[in-house]
């Protein structure tokens, strides 16, 4: 399945600066999730990983130039998994919490 709206995206990835400092990673965490279309990420970034499916890396520059953010971003994306999102979460515009008493020894839930 493609990134596409209305679906749930799981990623990590690296957020650099312009110098290269490293802002955020969780490439050695559990990956971050969100609902595409929902405008829970930002937004220029969101629009360069539509059409990517799991297994899919792009590596993403944001300017500061376009006024949406304050410094110069990249960023490199690995995704991890792409489903439909589901009713309730379309309408809260974010993904449903897994429920923790179902986790196994060394599950990254």
């Amino acid at each position: 399945m493609q990134i596409q709206n209305q679906t749930v995206v799981s990623m990590r990835y690296i957020m650099k600066n312009a110098d290269g400092d490293i802002m955020e990673e969780n490439m050695n965490a559990a990956p971050v999730q969100y609902v595409h279309g929902a405008g829970t990420i930002l937004p220029s970034l969101e629009s360069s990983l539509y059409g990517l499916k799991a297994g899919d890396r792009k590596s993403v520059y944001l300017s500061a130039a376009s006024g949406l953010i304050d410094m110069d971003l990249s960023f490199e994306v690995i995704i991890d998994e792409v489903r439909s999102a589901l009713k309730e979460e379309i309408s809260q515009g974010y993904p449903l919490k897994v429920n923790i008493s179902k986790c196994r020894p060394g599950c990254d839930c």
